[in-house]
């Protein structure tokens, strides 16, 4: 009886914005997570890497969006999400920088 109320209720904003947070907390502990390579004695990060990084935070952000359009306007959810626009926006610019870093230098032809 209480699995039939649970699921006639759906899912609530807490819920969604608990989903985001898994979601980001994933993502640390796996693709946006530095890994040290003891060969080059150096942190390694690859387009790949960040790309996976950029992708999960984009589905945290697009949980934390839908919360707050199901009305969650915790202080604390407003914060968790303003940070994760951030981290978003900012891991878009490292992404663009290091496939930059990877692609050998082409020259323009005739030269």
């Amino acid at each position: 009886m209480v699995l039939v109320v649970a699921a006639a209720c759906g899912e609530s904003r807490r819920d969604v914005f608990m989903q985001g947070m898994k979601t980001e907390g994933d993502a640390e502990r796996g693709p946006c997570k530095l890994v040290y390579d003891p060969e080059q004695r150096a942190n390694v990060l690859t387009g790949d890497q960040v790309q996976q990084c950029l992708a999960m935070q984009e589905q945290a952000l697009a949980l934390y969006d839908k919360a707050a359009a199901m009305g969650l306007k915790d202080p604390d959810f407003v914060r968790t999400r303003d940070e994760s626009l951030v981290r978003v926006k900012r891991l878009e610019g490292m992404l663009k920088m290091v496939r930059e870093m990877e692609q050998p230098d082409i020259k323009p032809l005739g030269q």
